[in-house]
């Protein structure tokens, strides 16, 4: 209904944006991507050739297209406020699962087995997380984590203040943290953040 609208054709696609795929695209005035998708510099120039205007991303990031090759030549278009709060709950719903194994236990239910051997997992109350990045989706995330009592560190080369957390260097989320969860873009600076000596 909303294509209508604005007179815009939408072409579903199942087939990943790959070069060898990117031929799809001829007589479309966009690409709407995901992040599973990476855009090079070189498919930006066959775009270019083929006269697609824009290229449209479906996530908040922007790390998996070549924003400088893109530059001066496409549109590169993104979702700078995707909701926070769904992402949070997501991340949130990710550590309940690897704390609670919720994904084994299902398996297990599912199949009549009722055995709770390696199921436990443990409380997070009065834990400690650490949360790196204070952005919107860290600052969602470290309300959830303080809705279960846990003790909340976190970093951001630029703090936010009001937060019910506490601030620490990262050296610290590092050291202190039972938790760990990341709310940063993907940069030269934070791509290997958790390494094998961070752990």
């Amino acid at each position: 209904p909303m294509a209508e609208k604005y007179g815009m054709d939408i072409l579903f696609l199942e087939a990943p944006c790959r070069p060898n795929t990117l031929d799809l695209a001829a007589g479309c005035d966009a690409v709407c991507i995901f992040i599973n998708d990476q855009i090079t510099a070189q498919m930006i120039d066959r775009l270019c050739e083929m006269k697609v205007k824009a290229i449209l991303l479906r996530s908040a990031g922007f790390n998996h297209v070549d924003i400088e090759a893109a530059h001066g030549k496409i549109h590169v278009l993104r979702v700078p406020s995707y909701s926070p709060e769904a992402v949070a709950e997501y991340a949130a719903a990710m550590l309940l699962t690897v704390n609670r194994f919720t994904h084994r236990a299902y398996t297990r239910t599912r199949d009549f087995n009722m055995s709770i051997n390696g199921l436990m997992g443990a409380d997070l109350h009065q834990k400690t997380a650490g949360i790196i990045g204070t952005g919107k989706i860290g600052q969602s995330m470290i309300r959830i984590l303080n809705g279960f009592q846990m003790r909340v560190l976190c970093y951001d080369p630029y703090p936010v203040k009001g937060l019910e957390a506490e601030y620490v260097p990262l050296e610290d989320i590092f050291k202190y943290s039972d938790v760990i969860s990341l709310h940063c873009p993907l940069t030269t600076e934070t791509r290997h953040l958790i390494n094998r000596d961070t752990i």
